[in-house]
């Protein structure tokens, strides 16, 4: 079942025109990037530059063509017709560019959301490359093809060519009447409880991974599962599908000890943690931009 769309999320909303077509013209491209209008995002150890107010660092071809030997380059697409590119900076003791390198997720509120949603596609592209240096066939080195989208075994006789995955993740919003259940893993911060989540695995169907997740982690049987919406969730190539799935049990049954505790809240029980804004109690919301948070607002205000 399909409910209400949400409204966009965090790292949705890009102005870019993906331009497909256009990564295997390696002309095409290369003129793009030296035609005065490119403009390049860095990513250094797998942090971007973005100054203390959320305004992301942007260079020109020029400022940056002393560094592209070393730097793995990435067509991400136009806007209008401005060119954008993702660098990744060798990761060196220093930024080879100089500033202050932030994680994304602890900056991403202060930013415009169409640079936002550029940021999370260059870390993605780039943490990518990073991993995939060696063939997964024979062994040998690969190189970057068709504009950052691609790499290819350097090998001759092998040639095998990789491309970006993305990781599906369900992630779920169990509900018992007034009563979502809530879990929390003891590595997240203190008080942090969120949604029911984990990978889908290969040969499931997306409601399929729903249940077992639940069932894994919960004991909880759910039957009607309600898909909202997506988001993507490039730490590091993950892609979050959000839903609100029925509780057919509500016994607590822990079984694969992946969470540290897990509860049943009320609506009344959040929406006094929400007001207090206070992680003293024990509990504490998701982050804003996570699609955790949405499913928990989504169910506490439905219309």
């Amino acid at each position: 079942m399909i409910a209400r769309p949400l409204d966009p999320l965090t790292y949705t909303v890009t102005p870019l025109d993906r331009a497909g077509i256009l990564r295997t013209d390696d002309g095409a491209v290369a003129a793009l990037l030296a035609g005065g209008k490119a403009r390049i995002v860095p990513l250094w150890q797998q942090k971007h530059l973005v100054s203390a107010d959320g305004t992301a660092g942007i260079f020109s071809y020029a400022e940056i063509a002393p560094l592209l030997p070393s730097a793995q380059l990435c067509f991400l697409g136009l806007a209008d017709d401005t060119p954008w590119f993702a660098a990744g900076l060798p990761p060196s003791e220093a930024p080879p560019l100089p500033g202050e390198y932030r994680a994304l997720n602890d900056v991403v509120l202060l930013m415009d959301g169409g640079h936002a949603a550029i940021l999370a596609y260059a870390r993605a592209l780039v943490i990518w490359h990073e991993t995939h240096k060696f063939c997964g066939r024979c062994g040998r080195a690969t190189i970057s093809t068709e504009s950052g989208h691609c790499r290819k075994c350097a090998n001759a006789a092998c040639g095998h060519r990789t491309f970006p995955r993305t990781d599906p993740v369900v992630i779920t919003l169990i509900l018992d009447g007034e009563r979502c259940l809530l879990g929390r893993q003891a590595a997240w911060p203190p008080g942090m409880y969120s949604a029911i989540a984990g990978f889908i695995e290969p040969g499931e169907t997306i409601e399929a991974a729903v249940r077992r997740e639940a069932e894994e982690e919960t004991g909880i049987e759910v039957g009607d599962v309600r898909y909202l919406g997506s988001q993507p969730w490039p730490f590091p190539a993950s892609l979050m599908l959000g839903f609100h799935a029925t509780a057919r049990t509500t016994a607590i049954r822990r079984k694969d000890n992946e969470l540290e505790d897990c509860r049943w809240f009320t609506k009344a029980d959040i929406l006094t943690f929400k007001e207090r804004n206070d992680p003293a109690p024990g509990f504490k919301l998701p982050n804003r931009y996570a699609i955790a948070r949405v499913l928990l607002d989504r169910w506490l205000n439905p219309a």
